[in-house]
């Protein structure tokens, strides 16, 4: 059986968050064929224990939603993901939690005995990320 191309590059992280809108059903819907190829892609004993966050961006624009919230719940409940629901323009703090959440997971799982993980980087790279943007848009 050929390994597709999107299995190889999933493959070498030790932990994923997939984000779809709340505003657009179709980036709902790929969310749960996205876990199956993640897990079935990795090579760990206990696939079913790969880090996972799913997270519902634009909660802003929760006058155009489509996808409700109890539905990312329920998926996430479904198949031991972590879920937030974040508005990403508004603030980064709810971002940074769902950051936050994979790496708590990672560490419970014991993945990522090879580099250090913590609160601190998060924030530094966030902050440089949101920074950037600011500066991008002057």
């Amino acid at each position: 059986m050929e390994t597709s191309l999107f299995e190889k590059k999933v493959r070498w992280a030790d932990g994923y968050i997939l984000v779809y809108s709340i505003c657009d059903r179709a980036s709902f819907n790929s969310v749960s064929r996205l876990i199956q190829t993640i897990r079935s892609a990795k090579d760990y004993l206990n696939a079913d224990k790969v880090p996972i966050v799913i997270v519902g961006n634009k909660k802003d624009l929760h006058h155009r939603r489509t996808v409700l919230s109890e539905e990312g719940r329920l998926l996430a409940l479904n198949t031991d993901c972590h879920f937030y629901e974040v508005s990403a323009a508004e603030n980064y703090h709810s971002v940074l939690m769902a950051f936050q959440g994979l790496v708590d997971r990672m560490k419970d799982g014991k993945l990522t005995a090879k580099r250090p993980l913590g609160l601190k980087g998060i924030v530094k790279s966030m902050s440089a990320v949101f920074a950037r943007r600011r500066i991008d848009s002057i």
